[in-house]
């Protein structure tokens, strides 16, 4: 049987309800105003620095695609492969050293994104070892 609190006929506690009522549809509206933001691939476009570092990168986005090209690579000598962006994640294969990983970017936010490796080969190598569950957030320059 429905909770008979829910279907009162007090007008005392309808706006209460009405206000938590309210108040749920506008979060849920400007989350999925979030969302659909963060799913634009030209949000993507721009210099990204990895949070605390001088690492910089320049992501290009082409469509659902996208590349990546070292501005400030911190003397790390690295390649990226093309990339793959889906609504507010993407992935990418990025090599370093003999060693490949399958990177996942999350956005958070429009200047903000969460960096981490899917996978890493081989799991044996001491990068893989070190980025093994672990993030780094970047943050949108331009």
């Amino acid at each position: 049987m429905p909770d008979s609190r829910l279907y009162t006929s007090n007008p005392d506690t309808r706006p209460s309800v009405m206000t938590g009522l309210l108040a749920a549809l506008l979060l849920a509206t400007s989350v999925s105003i979030h969302a659909d933001e963060l799913s634009d691939p030209g949000i993507w476009h721009g210099e990204w620095q990895a949070e605390d570092t001088d690492f910089t990168l320049l992501v290009l986005p082409s469509g659902t695609n996208f590349r990546l090209e070292p501005l400030r690579p911190a003397g790390i000598e690295w390649q990226a492969g093309e990339g793959l962006i889906n609504g507010s994640s993407g992935t990418v294969e990025v090599s370093y050293q003999g060693v490949v990983a399958q990177v996942m970017v999350q956005l958070t936010s429009p200047e903000t994104a969460v960096v981490r490796s899917m996978s890493c080969q081989p799991d044996y190598h001491v990068v893989c070892t070190l980025v093994r569950n672990q993030q780094a957030r970047f943050i949108k320059l331009q």
